[in-house]
């Protein structure tokens, strides 16, 4: 493992909870595997192409690691029908983050489709054309292989996700799909068929990122169960549905 110095953000507009104020400590990794990362999980980072961040919000801990024992779980009834729906709709073909021109044109385009829609429904900021070229630059920077896992609907990619494969689980790093499919619940089956694929593989785990209860793009996580959060102590503990609004 070889990682930048530590350094902290200065403090800026939350993405998730506008009414607060957010801060990251952030580095860099030049030499990082599965394994390294898995322990960094641990510790609450998250991974987006080389940089690692984790939030140190002084008056909030509402961002919360949060993961899904796999053998465990069980479908609710929309994420069945869901399942029954999508799965005879969507195929899913895997393939590895590359430099190939298609893929990242491809993802380039769908980037900026996902990222427009958001802008409108729930108030993320406008993305360019600039902006969806350098997320996919810097989604094919990786520090170890990345997994794909590409949707398709009757032969036409409409769905992207990149997908960490970790010693004891799948790590879910950032899904967009084609507005086109929004109402089918693409991001709700990306998660399903994570899941189902994690089990296939004799894995534990899938670590789906942060849960901010009171967002309305994250808190959706809490819905697959049973699921378990990082602890401030650094353990990780069941999520109750008591615990919900204010786990800590």
């Amino acid at each position: 493992m070889k990682l930048t110095v530590l350094m902290e953000s200065e403090p800026h507009p939350c993405g998730y909870l506008p009414d607060r104020l957010a801060v990251h400590q952030e580095t860099l990794a030049f030499e990082l595997n599965p394994a390294e990362y898995r322990q960094l999980v641990d510790h609450g980072f998250r991974r987006f192409g080389r940089g690692l961040f984790r939030p140190k919000c002084p008056s909030c801990q509402k961002c919360i690691p949060i993961r899904i024992p796999v053998r465990d779980f069980c479908p609710s009834r929309s994420q069945k029908r869901n399942l029954s729906q999508n799965a005879p709709r969507l195929d899913l073909q895997i393939e590895m983050v590359s430099q190939s021109e298609d893929q990242k044109d491809h993802l380039a385009n769908l980037h900026q489709k996902f990222h427009l829609m958001q802008s409108g429904g729930k108030g993320w900021p406008d993305q360019s054309i600039l902006d969806s070229s350098r997320f996919v630059e810097t989604m094919v920077e990786q520090p170890f292989p990345v997994e794909v896992w590409n949707y398709l609907h009757k032969g036409e990619v409409v769905g992207s996700g990149y997908v960490d494969a970790l010693p004891d689980g799948l790590s879910a790093i950032y899904f967009i799909h084609d507005p086109k499919i929004r109402a089918m619940g693409p991001g709700i089956f990306n998660v399903l068929s994570l899941i189902e694929g994690a089990r296939t593989r004799g894995l534990d785990f899938l670590f789906l990122g942060f849960w901010v209860p009171g967002s309305a793009s994250m808190a959706y996580k809490a819905n697959f169960s049973p699921a378990e959060i990082l602890a401030p102590k650094g353990q990780w503990i069941p999520l109750a549905p008591k615990n919900m609004v204010d786990p800590f």
